[in-house]
């Protein structure tokens, strides 16, 4: 079983917009207020548009883009589309990918009705990428099975690689399983957890005892 990271968890809800029908100054004065080099370009139904950077719309400030001359300079002729956007229960491994394949640095994040939900940069997603395995590990050990679960963190073998966490390890009763989800969930919202990996079965051969009793004591569940 596996649980990725989801883009809800490193967006910015707050985001910058212009709209299409806009002057190219009007978008570069929202620009420079907001302090972004771009925004999506949203509709009156709050669904996105396009895309438009600084360089997009002073283009269309001049009066050229591309060597060719414009009679208007609005946003919805400087705009890129259709945008490239991710969905906010979307994993940041899909995010990254979507980002190298269009060649761009910032996604707008759609929500589940298709409207804008937030913004996500490339940015965003290294800080996911680059926290230390062993910092990770730590932090899955003492913090979410000791602390948050009150498990023996020795009950189970836990490997980061990437970002990525392997769990594994025999839970002794089913009573246990029903907890198994929960430890996900908590484990992948650790700063710069990608994804979780699950190799957790149940049988004898291992216990998950609670972390403040000996191995000889009362099995959870």
């Amino acid at each position: 079983m596996k649980r990725s990271r989801q883009v809800r968890a490193v967006m910015t809800a707050d985001v910058a917009t212009v709209e299409p029908g806009m002057s190219a100054e009007a978008a570069v004065a929202v620009l420079e207020r907001r302090e972004v080099s771009g925004a999506p370009v949203v509709g009156e139904d709050g669904r996105v548009l396009g895309f438009v950077t600084r360089g997009d719309l002073s283009r269309r400030r001049s009066g050229r883009c591309f060597g060719r001359r414009h009679k208007t300079g609005k946003v919805g002729e400087a705009m890129s589309t259709p945008p490239v956007t991710v969905g906010v229960d979307d994993d940041v491994v899909r995010a990254v990918r979507l980002m190298d394949a269009g060649r761009v640095r910032r996604l707008p994040v759609l929500g589940a009705d298709g409207a804008l939900a937030g913004i996500v940069s490339y940015g965003d997603l290294g800080r996911v990428f680059l926290r230390p395995d062993s910092e990770i590990r730590d932090e899955v050990r003492d913090e979410v099975l000791d602390r948050e679960l009150c498990l023996d963190p020795a009950s189970l073998d836990i490997a980061v690689r990437d970002g990525v966490v392997s769990l594994t390890g025999t839970v002794e009763r089913d009573s246990m399983v029903p907890v198994i989800p929960v430890m996900l969930a908590l484990v992948g919202r650790v700063d710069g957890v990608v994804a979780v990996q699950e190799h957790l079965r149940v049988g004898v051969d291992a216990r998950i005892v609670l972390a403040d009793e000996p191995a000889a004591g009362r099995v959870l569940g």
